[in-house]
């Protein structure tokens, strides 16, 4: 009988913590850009435009690079299989991050010539959010036109035009969209 014992894997105590970046990164991106932009750029996202494609690139760089950076000098292949397999767990969790957090601000760092949309408004709506005071308003929109750049779904609003449409109980209003630099349509009003 063969009775090999395999030596313990010695990793430095910074190897887990690096391979936690695949969330630690963008999460404190968005808390940056919270402190420092705050709702100042367009960030609202159109329904049927998404950055979830650029969230998901976003994430397999900064995982690969977060493996990298977690494995530089370490010669174990079980190191290198375990960096792999957490930096997938840890970036399937900063996906949503990215796509919903950061990218959303980067998209409307440029914003192409505005388009209005007109569109049926079908509801609008108040939900309190968890953790929160304050009430999120939103309208329930669709476009009149099918070929529309904005697609019907709900559109964020401020508390001042939840107001205004409830009061005057418009049937159509005209949403402008710009496309954004990553490709993304922002929506920059809602009248």
């Amino acid at each position: 009988m063969n009775n090999v014992k395999r030596a313990r894997t010695i990793v430095p105590p910074s190897y887990f913590a690096k391979l936690v970046l695949p969330f630690a990164v963008p999460a404190l991106l968005s808390v940056a850009l919270i402190v420092l932009v705050g709702d100042a750029g367009p960030r609202n996202i159109a329904p049927g435009s998404s950055l979830k494609f650029a969230g998901l690139g976003a994430t397999v760089v900064t995982a690969w690079l977060a493996r990298q950076y977690a494995i530089r000098g370490i010669m174990d292949v079980v190191a290198h299989k375990m960096a792999a397999l957490l930096v997938c767990v840890t970036g399937l969790i900063g996906w949503p991050v990215w796509s919903l957090g950061v990218l959303p601000s980067v998209n409307g760092i440029s914003l192409g010539r505005p388009e209005a949309v007109q569109m049926t408004l079908e509801r609008t709506e108040a939900i309190r959010m968890r953790l929160t005071r304050a009430p999120y308003h939103w309208a329930w929109l669709k476009p009149v036109d099918r070929n529309a750049q904005a697609g019907p779904g709900r559109y964020f609003i401020s508390e001042a035009t939840y107001d205004d449409l409830n009061s005057r109980h418009l049937e159509l209003v005209t949403v402008k969209i710009a496309q954004g630099l990553l490709g993304a349509q922002v929506v920059t009003a809602v009248e």
